[in-house]
């Protein structure tokens, strides 16, 4: 217990010095940080969320975020909700509140890896507290983080602007996140896997009218350079003894590389009047037609073969 609340402090608190966005934190840090501070004009504050590139898997494309002005601060959510990117989350800051983090030091000793010659930073801490972990930790630690700088409002007047962010983020994680779906959580990652995505991303300025962007784009499975052979080729023949010696796998490659990652499933169908159909390799004697079909960040035609089990 006294673990997690010491978590839920720390992101509490690393919640709180984004928004340090302020004079207060300038003072502590002992150096300029003018640029960091977040703007207080009253003007409309409008953000986009576009993705660039060729949207299939293996490709280049970037995801980003447009805002005007240009310099608004923002906390944004990209969540895969179906296909291989489904349970994929990637909290996104903007460059103030990322260049902020990074000028926090942290003790190396709280670094999974204490012998780095690089410095540790809050930021750093926010990665590895974060990259890979189950979306509910966050969910479970932010809304503590949530509450503590609600009460810090008091002292400093901005932090509603951070603490509403992040509050939208957790909403739009809750709605569109796929239940009972194994789920990975990363900060400032881009999606890479295929499926589709809706990515919102929310201003923190002190504008009279923040305005909060949503966009939903899909990712395609890779299928240029993209082929599906069989593994091992199977005798006329075979007894069941035989069988057990033969590799009934199928090989995928993608642009004459084996794809390790590739998801292929198989089908054997009886020939034989209501021949039924298994998924696992046939123990009985028969004839049955095997199929191969690729599916996840690849696509390519199946392939069939017979096999005959004497």
């Amino acid at each position: 217990m006294k673990t997690k609340r010491l978590i839920a402090f720390i992101l509490a608190v690393v919640f709180t010095l984004s928004a340090a966005a302020t004079p207060a934190l300038a003072a502590a840090a002992e150096q300029p940080v003018s640029a960091l501070v977040l703007e207080e004009e009253n003007d409309i504050i409008s953000i986009r969320i576009q993705a660039t590139g060729e949207l299939v898997y293996g490709s280049p494309y970037q995801l980003e975020v447009k805002t005007k002005p240009e310099n608004a601060q923002y906390i944004g959510v990209v969540m895969g909700i179906d296909g291989e990117a489904k349970g994929y989350v990637s909290l996104m800051l903007s460059d103030k509140i990322r260049i902020l983090l990074k000028m926090i030091p942290l003790p190396k000793k709280m670094s999974k890896t204490p012998d780095q010659t690089e410095e540790f930073n809050v930021y750093s801490y926010l990665k590895q507290l974060i990259d890979g972990n189950d979306v509910s930790v966050l969910l479970r630690v932010a809304d503590e983080a949530v509450s503590v700088m609600d009460v810090l409002h008091f002292y400093v007047p901005t932090i509603d602007k951070v603490s509403g962010g992040l509050k939208l983020a957790l909403q739009l994680i809750r709605r569109f996140l796929p239940d009972g779906v194994f789920s990975r959580i990363y900060l400032d990652e881009q999606p890479f896997d295929s499926g589709k995505y809706i990515a919102g991303a929310v201003a923190l300025e002190t504008g009279d009218i923040n305005t909060a962007g949503v966009a939903m784009f899909r990712i395609k499975p890779k299928t240029t350079g993209v082929r599906m052979y069989w593994a091992q080729e199977v005798p006329d023949s075979m007894t069941l003894a035989e069988s057990k010696n033969i590799r009934f796998a199928a090989v995928l490659e993608s642009d004459g590389a084996v794809a390790d990652n590739a998801k292929i499933t198989y089908t054997y169908k009886k020939k034989e009047l209501f021949g039924a159909t298994y998924n696992d390799v046939p123990t009985q004697p028969g004839t049955y037609t095997q199929t191969a079909k690729v599916s996840g960040n690849y696509s390519c035609s199946k392939i069939s073969r017979t096999i005959v089990i004497r």
